[in-house]
């Protein structure tokens, strides 16, 4: 199974060296300013991708992938990035979406959840803002949450929290800040 998802994160990485974009106008998918005029920028893959191949059984897919390590690279429509660059960033922010552009991707995938004002935005999960913002150190926003947090107590009892895009509005959405996805079930306090 690893040599499976690696075989399948490597391929679409490789694919950007392996895939020409030679297109003059990209019309907003981020190699070009849509006006006929063609942004060229090196494309980095990040030591990750490395350490994989280095971490894969020997065979031809690990030859044929060590092979076109140094690139070229290039933007691929080819690759994809699901909400963005996980691995590195905060998923579903624009550091995490500049950062899969960057490694080549050429298409951004995001998944969607709604707002409690019927609003979409980009989202992995509809109930997962106390574990992956701000959500819970600002008091005005985790008043909202579905579940508001409640510490965890000497006698075994689980730090809790819950809070969804359902529980406040696109407006108040925009003013997190995302985090590294985590939660800590003997937590104290939001800190």
């Amino acid at each position: 199974m690893r040599y499976l998802l690696a075989s399948g994160l490597l391929f679409g990485l490789a694919s950007a060296a392996a895939i020409p974009t030679n297109q003059a106008n990209d019309n907003g998918n981020g190699n070009g300013d849509g006006n006929g005029m063609t942004k060229k920028f090196n494309v980095e893959l990040g030591p990750r991708p490395y350490y994989l191949v280095n971490d894969m059984d020997e065979g031809p897919l690990k030859t044929k992938l060590q092979s076109c390590s140094e690139g070229p690279f290039e933007v691929s429509d080819f690759v994809f990035a699901h909400r963005g660059a996980p691995l590195q960033f905060p998923e579903h922010t624009s550091e995490s979406y500049s950062a899969a552009r960057r490694m080549g991707a050429g298409a951004i995938e995001c998944d969607v959840a709604f707002t409690k004002d019927k609003q979409l935005v980009c989202r992995h999960a509809q109930c997962d803002l106390h574990t992956t913002t701000d959500i819970l150190n600002r008091t005005d926003l985790a008043a909202k949450c579905t579940t508001p947090f409640t510490p965890a107590t000497d006698n075994g009892t689980a730090a809790e929290a819950k809070c969804c895009t359902s529980d406040i509005t696109q407006a108040e959405f925009k003013t997190l800040c995302g985090k590294m996805d985590g939660f800590n079930p003997n937590a104290t306090t939001v800190e």
